[in-house]
């Protein structure tokens, strides 16, 4: 619509009589194109967040899978010691939230390798000490691919804000222009309807 009025000579005269002269018409053109790269950024990081949170999916559930198998593991060789298995928290629920499950698998891998004895008896069940720090360097990595999601999705908030803003500009843009268009253009109908059938 903007291209259009800049284009054609009898739109851009008529509406500068009524104060959209060229300079109001390229302003229109930039809020435009503003609202164009607002989309793009948004959409980038839609797609980054998209990504990250398939990423997350995936290494939570194969950490999951390993974590339930050293606990299970964990419960029938301790199964005899309360001491342990309570500095393990091998009884009760996992947690639900996310960042309390990673805590609690955190947990229970770093108390592992702090102490030989315990390593010593896992062994026995075929878990060995680089066993565990795998499934503590899963953790971590789950960790950083959480913060990373929630890093992504605030700015995806953001950028969804700002395009809000710069669309809203633009709306009220286009909303005087063709107001002032209808009137301007009110003895060449022809040219208001082609105009409004812009893109």
């Amino acid at each position: 619509m903007v291209r259009a009025s800049l284009s054609n000579s009898a739109i851009s005269a008529a509406t500068a009589k009524f104060g959209f002269n060229e300079a109001r018409l390229k302003k229109g053109e930039k809020l435009l194109a503003a609202v164009s790269e607002a989309s793009e950024k948004q959409e980038d990081v839609i797609q980054q967040k998209v990504m990250a949170h398939r990423q997350r999916k995936k290494l939570h559930a194969a950490l999951r899978k390993s974590y339930m198998k050293h606990l299970q593991i964990a419960r029938i060789a301790f199964d005899k010691d309360a001491i342990s298995s309570k500095a393990l928290q091998l009884t009760g629920p996992r947690a639900v939230n996310l960042d309390a499950w990673i805590d609690q698998v955190a947990l229970f891998a770093n108390r592992l390798l702090a102490k030989e004895e315990w390593l010593a008896k896992l062994s026995e069940f075929g878990i060995s000490k680089e066993d565990i720090q795998c499934l503590i360097k899963d953790t971590e990595e789950l960790k950083m691919v959480s913060l990373n999601c929630e890093r992504l999705k605030t700015q995806s908030k953001k950028e969804t804000s700002l395009k809000k803003v710069k669309l809203k500009e633009l709306q009220r843009w286009v909303s005087d222009y063709l107001k002032i268009a209808k009137i301007a253009l009110e003895e060449q109908p022809g040219l208001y309807s082609e105009l409004v059938q812009q893109d």
